[in-house]
């Protein structure tokens, strides 16, 4: 059995995983955070990388919610008052342009709180609110790793680098705006959300498909491998920004994988050697248009939709059928929408949780190590 085939229970395993969480922010801390949310002139969320993903994920929550003063890691203002509230997303609370904007605020008089795996970290020191949220399985990730190693067990665990940290946090904060919504048990919430995520099953035949068609690392065995590039708006957007930054890490120390969100790259182009990956619940509107602009190139196309018999499933080469979305009808919806209820979300968190069991089975086929991959982090966040 390869990898591949493996996708349903590693799917399974990292929803057991997320569920597992055994420490969750007090009732006291949780109540808190909410009156600071709601007393505080701006609300200003940082992060970078995958943290900064999820600062970006709450920022979009609180602007749907009816908040206006809200800023997101793209837009952090350029001077902090005692009137603001910072929220610092930092697994390690060490990361250094995290780590320092937190200071600067601290010093303007701003309540820092800190979401962070590292309760003893020099974020955490400044912060005047912790959420710890426990980004380590029971072994601990580090020492679970280096046992693999020493067991001759060398490809990359389920959760590399940053992810249980990165996922249970995504999971708490969307709990948390359902608790401000409709004062509901953050815990209780969270739970939910792991339930529904795990009822969907992945299909390794189509994950396997998805590998075939996804371009190789580019090495000087194979210079001219092709590149993916990812589509997705709204929260769908937030996932392939997730993935492209997992998938970047994704190659061995001699190979270099290109991947890039549609959106961060000025004159980004695409030939016959590339993938484009769609990730749209309703797979229309804008998103199925820009695939529909690619494929007119002979590129390939790669889908993650709801609905299998939408325009973007009927023209990709591969489609990932997730159920979840409902289709929403709202007058002046341009594309894609931010519900307000984080369990109208289940189509993006399936399709979060099914790219990161890629990603490992990925790892797994080509014999990537957990070292490899944190050689390929970012040495500026």
């Amino acid at each position: 059995m390869n990898a591949f085939d493996r996708v349903s229970q590693s799917y399974k395993d990292l929803c057991n995983l997320l569920e597992g969480i055994r420490e969750f922010p007090s009732e006291e801390t949780l109540h808190q955070l909410k009156d600071y949310i709601t007393t505080c002139e701006r609300r200003i969320c940082i992060g970078t990388g995958r943290s900064g993903e999820n600062a970006e994920v709450f920022v979009k929550f609180l602007r749907n919610l009816g908040y206006r003063e809200v800023y997101g890691p793209e837009d952090i203002p350029y001077v902090f008052t005692s009137e603001d509230l910072v929220m610092a997303f930092s697994g390690s609370g060490t990361t250094t342009y995290t780590l320092e904007t937190a200071r600067v605020a601290k010093e303007a008089g701003a309540k820092v709180v800190s979401l962070t795996s590292n309760p003893s970290s020099p974020l955490s020191a400044i912060s005047d609110l912790i959420l710890y949220i426990p980004g380590k399985t029971e072994m601990g990730h580090d020492e679970d790793y280096h046992g693999r190693q020493l067991l001759g067990l060398s490809y990359s665990p389920l959760t590399p680098l940053g992810t249980l940290y990165e996922l249970r946090t995504l999971f708490t904060e969307l709990s948390l705006i359902d608790s401000i919504i409709s004062g509901t048990d953050v815990k209780a919430c969270y739970m939910e959300l792991c339930k529904l995520s795990g009822e969907y099953v992945p299909r390794p035949e189509d994950f396997k498909r998805l590998y075939e068609v996804l371009p190789k690392p580019r090495s000087a065995q194979n210079p001219l491998a092709g590149k993916t590039v990812v589509i997705g708006e709204g929260l769908s957007g937030v996932v392939g920004k997730f993935f492209v930054t997992r998938l970047r890490h994704c190659a061995r120390k001699d190979e270099e994988r290109e991947c890039y969100f549609f959106k961060n790259k000025g004159s980004l182009y695409v030939n016959e050697n590339d993938l484009t990956l769609v990730i749209s619940g309703s797979g229309e509107n804008i998103p199925y248009r820009l695939a529909e602009r690619a494929k007119v190139k002979s590129v390939k196309v790669a889908a993650v939709t709801s609905y299998p018999n939408s325009s973007l499933a009927k023209m990709a080469d591969v489609s990932i059928i997730i159920l979840g979305r409902e289709i929403q009808r709202v007058k002046g919806l341009r594309s894609s929408y931010v519900p307000k209820d984080p369990r109208k979300s289940i189509f993006e968190l399936r399709a979060l949780l099914s790219l990161e069991t890629f990603i490992y089975a990925i790892a797994q086929t080509e014999g990537i190590t957990e070292k490899e991959m944190r050689g390929k982090h970012s040495d500026f966040i």
